[in-house]
């Protein structure tokens, strides 16, 4: 069986903690980065899910080398930019 994929998450409000509390349900996954506009918003979401890396911008979340793929958990209208980011 192969490792579990690595999630880095952008955002930090409802359906990124939706998307954090069911991921910790399977073992296909785990969130290992969390990135917000703000470091303390991204500090106060990885304390709540156990997440070790934490990025106070969107950039530094998608450069973290331990990331396999990224969560686009902004406001819908924000979506374009961060898989944008992601991709980038």
């Amino acid at each position: 069986m192969s490792e579990p994929l690595r999630w880095g998450v952008i955002g930090t409000g409802g359906i990124a903690a939706t998307f954090a509390a069911d991921l910790e349900l399977t073992d296909s996954g785990r969130v290992v980065a969390v990135g917000s506009r703000a470091m303390d918003t991204a500090e106060r979401f990885a304390e709540r899910f156990a997440i070790p890396n934490r990025h106070g911008s969107y950039e530094a979340l998608v450069l973290d080398p331990e990331v396999d793929v990224v969560y686009v958990a902004t406001p819908h209208p924000h979506h374009h930019d961060g898989a944008q980011l992601a991709l980038g």
